[in-house]
């Protein structure tokens, strides 16, 4: 299922690439979210029930498990890439009450804001990580 489709395949590749970037080149909270959303990545297919019609629940555990991760790092540090990749993640999670609440949402629809919205964490992190580098590069980080 995770690489069935050329979409499947796209986002996986981008996946692994931004999260690669940000565990070399990342500081502390850059890596940790990479490795939360590669978690992610496997758990997902894992949870995933092939009923279409009804809630994705365990997909629903999933990403409010990394919305929280994205939350604590966003209240604990001061990286402000923390706060778009939590509210882009919030609206993953609200996505998925909007089905459980209201059976009249298309799947397609809500397959479709999952994606947009794993794509902006995903651009999210990457700036997180292009900054981080960016920083240590100039002698601004802070070493953490």
């Amino acid at each position: 299922m995770v690489f069935a489709t050329l979409a499947q395949q796209t986002w996986t590749i981008l996946m692994f690439l931004v999260s690669g970037f940000a565990l070399w080149r990342g500081r502390g909270p850059e890596r940790v979210i990479a490795l939360a959303n590669l978690a992610a990545w496997i758990l997902t297919p894992l949870t995933y029930r092939t009923v279409l019609l009804d809630p994705q629940w365990g997909v629903f555990i999933v990403d409010a498990m990394f919305f929280g991760v994205l939350v604590w790092f966003a209240v604990t540090t001061d990286r402000n890439w923390l706060l778009f990749a939590a509210a882009f993640q919030l609206l993953a999670v609200v996505t998925h009450i909007a089905i459980a609440v209201d059976p009249g949402v298309r799947t397609l629809a809500y397959f479709r804001a999952l994606v947009i919205w794993s794509y902006l964490v995903l651009g999210a992190l990457a700036i997180g990580a292009w900054t981080a580098h960016r920083e240590r590069r100039t002698g601004l980080a802070d070493g953490t």
